[in-house]
């Protein structure tokens, strides 16, 4: 971002209203994106010579902003916060942005459009309001789509109107993984889309107005639709502000995305994707930041320091010890607790498993079975799913696993280990991904494109009787097959006068929104093939490997709002059911008759869509056939959503069976050996080797990128995508001071951040603050990398704001603060 001069400070009153630059933090769960984040805001922030004020905002569902900047942000409600410490003066805040809470005054909006108020404030019968399919178009919101709340949440806190109007120079976006990112990217058009349909009754409302004027007289007539017009100014100014975010997103001069990734296969590839799909949509990638580089920082390779690495192999191991037992203490505390013992017959208390930290990647069935020889055989916590006895199997069908966490903490590695090692015990086990940015087939060393069962052989795996079978589901063309049933109920109406063509006219408004659907909706229509499993039969064992914890909620609660959507499709459908006559009388019986066939059939399919949702609700929360293993690592941040998404599961009647801590330095299954000087220094040297591989490919990637026509047309930019590495440090970097110290060691003198770092404020006064997204893999540190980027640039003079856009928020747990809330937190 650029600096604000003692010069440019005496102007800020002209340029209060300019945009900020925007940086926005993502990538793949876990890599480090909430420190990289935090320690970019703190490096900007806490510069006193250039005195920028930064914002740093967490939209992730899992807040663990507030633990990076070790502040408590959830006291704000959503507001920025600012932070007290010396170090940055007061030019730091932070915000873990509130969804329910914007999401709610929302809805209040929403509300103006209810039937039965209009009904009153006009004086007209509800039925005639009802003929527009106001009920129907109104109460779509009722069940809002996953990722809408955050959306709102974020524009508010971008776009506000109070005291914080105009006082960033940076905001700082810490955002959710990979997939819930690129989708909330593209919810503002559904947005979009959703309310320009209702705006559209403006219209029809107005004349009813002027109607009502000649049988009321004027004052009384005005009064009302004093009414409509303050319902819809509402919804038009949110339209406009709706407007606004998604030129920001787009804007190439004021905005960037920054990937944050670790040197491994599945971090590399997913990053690769990423950068691609960015291009794609227009926004500008500028910064590729590589967390976790063993034997160095900013391209450098060091020789080995024998007495170094021993050091460092002793404090990760007394570090990780810490946690795995606050860890320990939790899952005691949630196996005890009433919504646990709530949730149905269980095995028993939440099991705990602790896996070693294996000095190479574990990919292909080989190396799968091998860890799921060391981790799940003769371990009482994976009896239940391990054992012999297929007669409950049998009678009762398949037993649903569901592996969920944190990004980045090895959970495709998990599930898939867990899979191949049910297989070796006799069992036919389907593993689907759910993720939307698939690394399944990576894990498998399979291609898994094209949306179907393949099956996996079992290379390595004694001699057995089972099977197993993968799918990585293909939201896309789900949702295109969905969206035909829905384009054949709603075509071809009468579109005339009357009623009956405003009710026609607006069922297909109603189904065009389906044009634009929310974050996750293609998941679950594509989900719904899980339930077409278990009813062909043939699997005893069903294994899904969803998205990172916030994704994750939000798909156990879509299919209530799918439900609610195809009810109202469905209603309105039943309404317009007396067209087919008067077709039949202007058509003639045989065009009528096919007509009517071809809605009589996608009525069927929905029906039939709508049950599939209600199997898959059911089955979701069936304790007795499903459980939840919590896949973690033994980390301040890892933890603390585990503890968090425990909690969660438990009130939302999901069952919990199994907690897996990976990554465990000194041994694993709860043991911890003495120190091997010999191994710890060989397993140094592979892991840089293997690190170097991984890092060359994405240097390749990079330039492939820079230099294509989708990234060169992206508008200006300060050249190729810089690609930055962060060394691999043997302590969490929690709170503004660790992070200020990551910043400056990642990111001065930096050529690739000298357009966030510099001083040159004249771009900021004139065209507003810089915006700064950071994306990436799960895992890989984004939230990290986006504190401590907003950190270093408030260090720089800048007035930064970071806003976390994960629906699992760890910016707080970065930031070391509570940023529940969703209002901005001043960042000490």
């Amino acid at each position: 971002c650029a600096v604000t001069t003692a010069a440019a400070t005496a102007t800020s009153s002209s340029s209060s209203a300019a945009i900020p630059r925007t940086v926005f933090v993502g990538g793949k769960g876990g890599v480090g994106k909430t420190t990289i984040s935090s320690s970019l805001a703190v490096t900007l922030a806490s510069d006193y010579s250039r005195d920028m004020n930064v914002l740093i905002v967490s939209t992730d569902p899992a807040h663990s902003l507030g633990d990076a900047l070790d502040v408590d942000l959830r006291a704000s409600r959503g507001k920025p916060l600012p932070l007290t410490d010396p170090l940055t003066g007061g030019r730091l805040y932070a915000c873990e942005v509130d969804p329910s809470a914007a999401l709610e005054t929302f809805r209040e909006n929403l509300g103006a459009f209810d039937v039965e108020a209009l009904s009153e404030a006009l004086g007209v019968d509800a039925q005639l309001l009802e003929s527009l399919g106001l009920r129907e178009f109104s109460g779509l919101l009722n069940n809002p789509p996953p990722g809408l709340d955050e959306l709102v949440a974020l524009a508010n806190v971008l776009d506000a109107k109070d005291e914080n109007a105009g006082r960033y120079d940076c905001v700082i976006v810490d955002t959710a993984p990979t997939g819930h990112t690129l989708r909330m990217l593209a919810l503002p058009e559904f947005l979009d889309g959703f309310l320009g349909k209702l705006l559209q009754l403006r219209a029809k409302l107005s004349g009813l107005a002027n109607t009502l004027q000649a049988f009321l007289g004027s004052d009384q007539a005005a009064e009302r639709a004093k009414t409509i017009d303050d319902a819809v100014s509402k919804l038009e100014e949110f339209k406009i502000k709706m407007g606004r975010l998604r030129e920001r997103l787009r804007d190439s001069e004021r905005t960037s995305f920054a990937v944050v990734t670790v040197p491994t296969k599945l971090g590399v590839a997913e990053s690769k994707r990423l950068m691609i799909e960015l291009a794609d949509q227009g926004v500008r990638v500028t910064d590729v930041v590589v967390n976790q580089r063993v034997g160095g920082g900013k391209g450098k390779d060091e020789d080995v320091d024998e007495d170094a690495t021993l050091q460092y192999y002793e404090r990760r191991k007394a570090g990780q010890r810490r946690w795995v037992n606050e860890l320990r203490e939790a899952v005691e505390g949630v196996s005890s607790s009433t919504e646990y013992q709530n949730n149905g017959p269980s095995t028993g208390p939440i099991a705990l498993t602790e896996v070693p930290f294996y000095d190479a990647e574990l990919v292909g069935v080989p190396a799968l079975a091998y860890l799921g020889s060391q981790t799940f055989e003769d371990n009482a916590g994976f009896d239940h799913l391990l054992g012999d006895d297929h007669s409950a199997d049998a009678a009762d069908g398949p037993q649903f696993v569901i592996c969920g966490g944190k990004g980045g903490v090895g959970k495709t590695t998990t599930s898939s280990s867990l899979a191949v090692s049910m297989a070796s015990k006799g069992h036919d086990v389907a593993i689907v991904s759910t993720d939307p940015a698939h690394s399944l087939g990576d894990a498998l060393d399979l291609d898994l494109r094209g949306g179907k069962l393949v099956d996996v052989p079992l290379i390595g795996v004694p001699p057995t009787d089972g099977s197993l079978v993968a799918m990585e589901v293909d939201p896309a063309q789900a949702l295109g097959q969905f969206k035909g049933l829905v384009d054949d109920l709603i075509g071809g109406d009468d579109d005339g006068g009357g009623p009956s063509g405003d009710l026609a006219n607006t069922l297909r408004d109603l189904g065009e929104v389906f044009d634009t659907l929310p974050a996750g909706t293609d998941e679950v229509v594509a989900l719904a093939e899980v339930i077409n499993l278990v009813r062909r039969g043939g699997y005893d064992r069903i294994v899904l490997d969803t998205a990172p914890t916030g994704h994750t909620l939000r798909m156990l609660a879509l299919p209530e709002f799918l439900d609610g959507f195809l009810g109202k499709l469905l209603q309105l459908r039943a309404k317009l059911s007396g067209l087919a006559n008067t077709l039949q009388a202007f058509l003639g019986s045989d065009q009528a008759a096919e007509r009517a066939k071809t809605i009589d059939d996608a009525v069927s399919k929905l029906e039939e869509f709508k049950i599939k949702m209600g199997r898959l609700r059911e089955r979701l929360r069936d304790s007795e056939r499903t459980s939840f293993a919590v896949v973690t690592v033994p980390t301040k941040l890892g933890v603390a959503e585990s503890k968090r998404l425990m909690i969660e599961l438990a009130d939302q009647g999901v069952r919990v069976t199994d907690v897996v801590v990976n990554q465990r330095v000194g041994g694993g299954k709860g043991k911890d050996e003495d120190v091997d000087e010999d191994a710890t220094l060989q397993y140094y040297e592979r892991r840089k080797a293997g690190q170097r591989r991984w890092v060359n490919e994405l240097r390749e990637a990079v330039e492939g990128v820079s230099s294509s026509t989708e990234y060169q047309n992206n508008g200006p930019s300060t050249g190729p995508i810089a690609l930055t590495e962060v060394p691999f440090y043997d302590a969490e970097l929690v709170g503004v001071p660790a992070l200020a110290y990551l910043g400056s060691q990642t990111f001065e003198d930096n050529a690739g951040f000298d357009h966030l770092l510099g001083d040159d404020h004249s771009a900021d006064a004139a065209d507003g603050p810089q915006f700064v997204i950071c994306g990436g893999k799960g895992g890989v540190g984004k939230t990290t990398t986006s504190s401590s980027l907003a950190v270093s640039m408030a260090s720089k003079g800048h007035d930064v704001a970071i806003v976390s856009t994960d629906p699992a928020h760890s910016l707080g747990d970065a930031l070391d603060l509570d940023l529940r809330g969703g209002k901005l937190v001043d960042v000490p």
